[in-house]
């Protein structure tokens, strides 16, 4: 059975993430990665530039771009992001960057106190 903790850790620049990844490659953790992610499903089209002469199916293609189907469109239309009818108090919207390491039970406070100098959120 294996001892392994995986620990996933939000921030809000990619350069703390990488800063933190950096010292825990130099500190001798080899298992981990650095990815942007982001709570809409697809990949924003940037060719949308008149809302006027443009060819657009809803909101979404306006305000977030093109998302992989309608239904997922028409879900995030509601969403602050999209619609503007409000400001989104309250909400965290900015920790799109995500570190993953895998380490042992063992190391992971180590892990943790690293992530936690990078103002990285477990």
């Amino acid at each position: 059975m294996s001892n392994n903790r995986n620990i996933l850790a939000s921030f809000k620049t990619i350069d703390d993430a990488k800063n933190a990844a950096q010292e825990l490659q130099n500190s001798g953790f080899k298992d981990l990665q650095v990815d942007q992610i982001g709570k809409y499903a697809g990949n924003n089209l940037n060719d949308i530039t008149n809302p006027v002469s443009s060819n657009f199916d809803s909101l979404t293609d306006l305000t977030l771009g093109s998302l992989v189907n309608k239904n997922a469109e028409i879900l995030n239309a509601v969403d602050v992001s999209a619609s503007g009818m409000s400001d989104g108090a309250h909400m965290e919207i900015n920790q799109n960057v995500l570190l993953t390491v895998v380490t042992d039970e063992a190391h992971a406070k180590q892990v943790e106190t690293i992530i936690n100098l990078y103002n990285g959120v477990i």
